[in-house]
Order: structure tokens, then sequence, then C-alpha cells
């Protein structure tokens, strides 16, 4: 096999990869946002600051790493996060403090949680329903991860880093699948030209020969029968 189809079957295979890693990506992206709300990938989560409600602590802006953790094992202190049951910002997310544990008659665990830099506690108490997870870690100072994940989270960002991506190695692949369709259609031509020039007689001819073959085995058959029976009616005279 020579080089250069070596490396266009290699080509051709890389960009089929390429092309199923950014599907898989782009619908688990699309399936998790649309059932849950957030991108969670081995039970870690990215998400960005948008108020200043955690104050110093985790201003404006940051990134926390937040991992899905049981709410037996969240803490007074612990920063969570958590969807929204507030009306005003239903099913949004929001990271805030653990003020205080409470266990309800049922057995249900209930977190009231608070943002450092507000007056008051939340409304609405955390369960286990809509506990995302504990915040591990957080970035506040501006590098290129904090870049990234700031366009990522915007829908031109999405738009530009994984869909259009995404388009360009589909329609890559597809050229390079309709080439080899093409280059196999014009090889099974080549060949078909092959073997018909291959052939000594055409169609007709050939039709024509086994017919003329037909015709003289049927006269010969039809020969020997006469000769056959002529030589069976000389012997009979004879007897006689």
């Amino acid at each position: 096999m020579r080089l250069s189809n070596i490396w266009k079957k290699l080509g051709s295979w890389l960009s089929t990869v390429a092309l199923m890693v950014s599907i898989i990506i782009c619908a688990t992206v699309i399936v998790q946002v649309s059932t849950n709300g957030y991108v969670e990938i081995g039970g870690y989560s990215l998400f960005k600051i948008v108020t200043g409600s955690m104050g110093e602590t985790i201003p404006e802006g940051s990134i926390i790493l937040c991992c899905e953790t049981e709410i037996e094992d969240i803490e007074v202190g612990d920063i969570v996060c958590f969807l929204s049951e507030n009306p005003q910002i239903m099913g949004k997310v929001v990271t805030h403090r653990v003020a205080s544990i409470a266990v309800a008659d049922d057995g249900l665990i209930q977190l009231e949680t608070k943002g450092d830099a507000n007056l008051t506690a939340d409304r609405e108490s955390v369960t286990e329903k809509n506990l995302i997870g504990k915040v591990y870690g957080y970035e506040k100072d501006k590098n290129v991860m904090l870049m990234l994940v700031d366009v990522l989270t915007d829908k031109i960002g999405f738009l530009i880093l994984i869909l259009f991506p995404t388009l360009f190695i589909a329609g890559f692949v597809l050229r390079v699948c309709m080439k080899n369709m093409q280059r196999e259609i014009e090889k099974a031509i080549d060949e078909e030209k092959k073997i018909k020039e291959a052939q000594l007689y055409s169609p007709e001819e050939y039709a024509a020969m086994l017919q003329r073959i037909k015709d003289e085995v049927t006269q010969e058959l039809e020969e020997t029968v006469e000769e056959g029976n002529a030589k069976t009616t000389a012997e009979e005279s004879k007897t006689e």
C-alpha cells in the first residue's frame, strides 16, 4: 500500500473519531443543560459567579469547582451549589454558605443557606432534591482557564468553540466519504470495462454461437438416430 494512501486512511479515521467526540460532547451538553440546567462531568461542574452575594470570599466573575456531594456529608460552614426555588430566580444555580442544618420530622435534611455579603438568609431551604454539591475550589484571578470557561458559558462562545467546529468536521468527513465513494464507483466502472474488453464475443455473438452449437448438436443427434434406424431395418431384412 502506498504511503499516501496510508496517510489518507489515517486522516479519514482521525476525522471520524474527532467528529464522533464532538457530537458526543455537544449531545451531552445539550441533554444536561435541558434536563439539569447545568453541565456535569464525572460528578464535577464548573460555574461562573455572576453576583456579589458571596462578597470577597468568592467575588463576582470567579469560576468555582463544584463536586456532587450527599446532603448527609454537608456541614455548617460549607459552601454549596443548589438550584434555587425562589420564584424570582427559579431553577438558577446559586452558590451560598450553609448557615445551619435542620432535620424535619420525616427525616428530611434541610440546609439553611446565606450569601456572605447578604444580610439575611435565603427564604427557601435546600434539600436533597435541589442540592448540586459542595464547592471544592474557585479561581478569581484572570487566566486562560477563566477566559475559556467565560467564553463557553456564553451562547456565542459555545457556538464558536463547539458547534461550528463540529459542523466543520462533519462537512470534512462527509466530503472525504463522498470522494471515497466516487473513487470506488470509478474503480468498479473501470473493472467492468476491462471485463467487457477481455471478452472475445459480444453478448449477441455469444448467444448466436450458442444457438449454432445447439443446432449442430441437434442435427448430429438426428442423423445418428436415423443411421441407427436404417441399420436396424437392414438387419431385420437380412434376417427375414
